[in-house]
């Protein structure tokens, strides 16, 4: 025994029963083609036929059939017909102005004469649709999920000399936008970054090791060593001390460096095209720098 069967037996056996204590006013062929319509209704819900589904509940919600029938099949068509998906159908020329005079199949079945704007019922799943200008068709296959609502499913008939000797036409939805390149933090910024702080710990290790070079019968403050005129330690603490400035100066020039590089990156955004950038320190006996070639 089907399930279908079960539910019709079980709905015959209610009705019978409210029937027993009211008069029996409704028509018995009224009673069993709504009994029908509610199965069929249950079957075609079931097999994702929600279009069909959906007629047939409405047509035994309707006052001639018993209460208890008409009761549950406007609840389930209330019900699809919040799950029913729709599709909206357009169609245009190569210009983009409309072409009403279209017809539509939807799976081999002829939908739509003329194009109106009006969304269409169809049931979940694939769909292959047709369009139908003139002498000129197209089929375009689409895949509609439950409860999707005007959906636009569109064609484009070209002009037969631009559109090749074939006169073919473009069918589907409407084409994707480009997606424009994305910013990206400027290349130059990170390499100034990343040269400055080298520049800091080249340069603070050198001024430290200046310093400690510096004899210690020689004072850095009053720039005064205590030895004999041609001591040694005299060009010793001349070439500590310039060891020392040299490296100081190559740290401070590295602070500035991070400094600028850091508010480049973060102020400076550039597209994914950057432009080659070339960043590097450089450090004489007399001084210290930092070069960028390239554009910025």
């Amino acid at each position: 025994m089907t399930t279908r069967t079960v539910r019709t037996i079980g709905l015959s056996i209610a009705l019978l029963a409210v029937a027993g204590t009211t008069p029996a006013i409704a028509n018995e062929v009224s009673k069993d083609a709504c009994i029908e319509s509610h199965s069929r209704g249950q079957d075609a819900k079931d097999q994702g036929k929600i279009s069909l589904a959906r007629k047939l509940f409405l047509s035994c919600a309707q006052s001639g059939c018993p209460a208890l029938v008409q009761g549950d099949c406007a609840r389930f068509a209330d019900e699809l017909t919040r799950t029913q998906p729709t599709l909206n159908f357009t169609a245009r020329d190569a210009s983009g102005s409309d072409l009403p005079d279209t017809s539509v199949y939807v799976d081999g079945v002829l939908t739509v004469t003329r194009l109106d704007g009006n969304p269409h019922d169809v049931d979940p799943g694939a769909h292959t649709i047709k369009f139908i200008h003139g002498s000129k068709d197209q089929t375009v296959t689409v895949v509609v999920g439950s409860g999707e609502k005007g959906r636009t499913v569109s064609a484009t008939f070209g002009d037969p000399v631009a559109a090749g000797a074939g006169g073919t036409a473009a069918v589907g939805t409407a084409p994707a936008k480009k997606k424009s390149p994305s910013a990206k933090r400027p290349l130059g910024a990170k390499m100034m970054i990343g040269a400055g702080t080298l520049l800091v710990l080249g340069g603070g290790t050198m001024g430290v090791l200046g310093m400690m070079r510096v004899p210690d019968n020689c004072s850095l403050s009053t720039h005064e060593c205590a030895a004999p005129p041609g001591d040694p330690s005299f060009d010793t603490a001349s070439s500590a001390v310039q060891l020392s400035n040299i490296g100081w100066i190559t740290a401070g020039v590295g602070v500035v460096a991070v400094a600028t590089g850091f508010a480049w990156y973060i102020g400076g955004k550039k597209t994914a095209k950057e432009d080659n950038v070339v960043a590097a320190p450089w450090v004489t006996s007399d001084s210290a720098g930092f070069a960028v070639m390239g554009r910025l």
